[in-house]
């Protein structure tokens, strides 16, 4: 019974090791992330709302990681004008290396310069 149990913990950890989500922040912009194919990227990043600012210009190699589903926002409490974080999430879906690169500016104008740039380094490997 306890090399049956041995077994099945040592086949688990790698299975369960490539479906691990992995958290980056905006503290962490300029680093570099090493991960596994079919993994998810979950990126936190701070952002007000009410202030016309948003999250934009999102850069990256579609061959390695791809967005998945559509970004949420959540407010850090109930004041009025209060600031949130944005949730973004991407999949790995090559191995290769990728630069992410995100601009936080105006949403109604693009060509406004960017109040602050969030930016990772993804290297993704085969499982």
């Amino acid at each position: 019974m306890k090399k049956l149990f041995l077994f099945i913990v040592i086949i688990s950890v790698p299975v369960l090791y490539g479906c691990k989500e992995i958290k980056v922040t905006y503290a962490q912009s300029g680093s570099t992330i090493d991960m596994v194919v079919g993994q998810i990227l979950k990126v936190e990043l701070p952002a007000n709302a009410s202030s016309g600012n948003t999250w934009r210009r999102i850069a990256y190699d579609d061959t390695v990681i791809v967005k998945s589903g559509k970004p949420n926002y959540m407010l850090a409490d109930d004041r009025i004008g209060s600031a949130g974080v944005y949730y973004y999430k991407f999949k790995t879906v090559g191995s290769g290396t990728t630069k992410l690169l995100m601009e936080y500016g105006s949403k109604y104008d693009n060509d406004k310069k960017a109040v602050k740039n969030f930016e990772i380094t993804i290297t993704v490997h085969e499982k």
